[in-house]
This record gives C-alpha cells, sequence and structure tokens, in this order.
C-alpha cells in the first residue's frame, strides 16, 4: 500500500513538473543562468536588460523574433516568459508553434474567440497564452500572476489591452 501511494505521488510531482517547463526548454524558477545558459546553447543571446526584463536576440533563428524572461532581481530567478515569433513566418510554422504547445500544455485549453487567444492553465497561478499582436507576430506569454509585480514594468511584455 505504502509503496503504491507514494509512486503516485511521485508520479503527480512528475506530471507537475513537466507542466511547468515551456518552450525553448524554459521552466518557471530556473536560475537565471541555468536560462541563460540554456538559451545560449540556442542562439539567442542577451542583448537588453530592463528592470526585471532581459531581452534575447538569435542572428540565426528566424523563426523567432524575441524571448523576453521575466526575471525576480532578488533570486535571480525566471518567473515567466514570452516568446514573440517573427511576422513573416507562414501559418504553418505558426501552427507547429501551437501543436507544440498542445503538444507539451495539454488540449485543455480556453478560448476566447473576442481576443482570439488561447490559454492553458498549468497552475492556479501560472498560464501560457497565444494570441497575434500587432503587426502579425504569434505571440506566446509564460505568466505567473503570484509574481505579478515582476511583469510591471514600462516595458512589460503582459498582453495588450486591445489590439
Amino acid at each position: 500500500m505504502k509503496i503504491s501511494s507514494i509512486t503516485i505521488l511521485l508520479l503527480l510531482a512528475v506530471a507537475g513538473l513537466s507542466a511547468q517547463s515551456g518552450l525553448f526548454g524554459l521552466s518557471f524558477g530556473d536560475t537565471l543562468n541555468r536560462a541563460d545558459s540554456l538559451l545560449a546553447s540556442q542562439r539567442f543571446f542577451a542583448k537588453e536588460v530592463e528592470n526585471t526584463l532581459v531581452k534575447y536576440y538569435s542572428s540565426t533563428n528566424k523563426m523567432v523574433e524575441s524571448i523576453v524572461l521575466v526575471v525576480h532581481p532578488e533570486q535571480e530567478t525566471v518567473a515567466g516568459w514570452l516568446v514573440r515569433y517573427n511576422e513573416y513566418n507562414s501559418k504553418k510554422q505558426d501552427n507547429h508553434v501551437l501543436d507544440k504547445l498542445h503538444e507539451m500544455h495539454g488540449e485543455a485549453v480556453h478560448l476566447d474567440k473576442e481576443k482570439a487567444r488561447v490559454t492553458w492553465t498549468l497552475t492556479p497561478t501560472r498560464t501560457v497564452t497565444a494570441w497575434y499582436s500587432k503587426p502579425n507576430n504569434l505571440t506566446v506569454f509564460y505568466h505567473d500572476s503570484e509574481k505579478e509585480y515582476l511583469f510591471q514594468t514600462t516595458q512589460t511584455p503582459s498582453e495588450p489591452a486591445e489590439e
């Protein structure tokens, strides 16, 4: 009985951890050093830092315009991130990203047809939202509402009110 209970708890823990990881192998709570190394291994390098935001760009990955990490300054951990894809990507390329998101985070989504947004709920405070920002960039935002204060910068990557 104890072994089956422990097994179930371990499986639930692993499932919970996998839901916290996302695009580019980034995870909520990653250290900034780990996230930076992970992105560098994929040829993305930090070019700008503004308040709690660290902005990464690649000269080799033409599908992605930028990746922005939202970092907790004292702990130097990742609180969220935004991936902005190139506006010139084909629908097939964008659909590949959306398929990957479904594969990673499941088919249970909230569709906001009015704002044309798809949201996956990872935990009660953590979500992933995909939408098209202007001009026509597929944008994916990993957000933790528990750390909302870190997202409130002058150039926050949060979802636009209306586009």
